[in-house]
């Protein structure tokens, strides 16, 4: 493989043609993903995150063991030593997730609180119109500082991509990947960004539809999860084994 297996293009293509082959190979375990997404919606606070990566940990299992060649069990339902891994590694992910987003929140309050206090150095802190008043009264610095949480949110996207290629490497070496895996997306963020987005853009206009019809509640989760899992997840599994290969040859050449 050469660089050119890496393109955008080459990439989505791998995504979006493999769909349909990975779902008729993958359809138990896709039908469990989607239901328990649903169901994570009626679990107490405490257990909605593990709710929520337990689909994708289902997801990716059987989608990427069909990706390389490994033991699928029934339509790729299972749960195994692989299960186990990405579970580890979803973790480990959003416990880095979240330490950076803790640490942008402290900077961008701490930003926003310089501003203000210097527009306003007698503003309530403690109200929403104390904080409006601040910012209409900081001009251009009130301007810099809305795209400040944007910064905060691009950081954050581009770590996720970075760190994107962790499923495959987890399952394909038969280990935990997370670090590990940073160096394959170096330099090629915005190749992956833009095939997330152009996968993404079918589920943003399906939920965008559910959204203008209320009262349909249940029913909306279900065939956004029916969208999600049986055509963006495995659109994307199959973008990213493509990915990974090509990157990990790459490296090693």
């Amino acid at each position: 493989m050469t660089d050119g297996s890496a393109a955008i293009g080459a990439t989505l293509r791998a995504g979006l043609s493999d769909v349909a082959s990975a779902v008729r190979d993958c359809w138990a375990a896709l039908a469990a993903a989607a239901v328990v997404s649903v169901a994570a919606d009626f679990l107490p606070p405490g257990l909605k995150i593990i709710g929520a990566l337990l689909p994708i940990v289902i997801a990716q299992g059987a989608l990427f063991r069909r990706a390389f060649g490994r033991d699928m069990g029934l339509k790729g339902l299972r749960w195994g030593r692989d299960e186990w891994r990405l579970l580890a590694a979803q973790l480990m992910i959003l416990a880095l997730l979240c330490l950076i987003g803790a640490i942008l929140m402290v900077i961008v309050g701490g930003v926003a609180l310089g501003v203000a206090r210097t527009a306003a150095p007698n503003f309530d802190p403690g109200t929403i119109d104390g904080w409006k008043g601040a910012f209409a009264s900081a001009g251009p610095a009130g301007f810099v500082l809305s795209l400040v949480p944007l910064a905060s949110l691009a950081i954050l996207i581009w770590l996720s991509l970075r760190l994107s290629l962790s499923a495959p490497a987890t399952v394909e070496q038969s280990g935990v990947r997370v670090l590990s895996a940073f160096p394959l997306t170096k330099g090629r963020v915005p190749t992956l960004f833009v095939v997330g987005l152009a996968i993404a853009v079918p589920l943003f206009a399906l939920s965008a539809l559910l959204a203008l019809a209320p009262g349909q509640g249940l029913a909306a989760a279900a065939i956004l999860a029916a969208g999600s899992y049986f055509y963006a997840m495995p659109a994307w599994a199959g973008a990213l084994a493509h990915f990974y290969r090509a990157s990990a040859v790459t490296q090693e050449a």
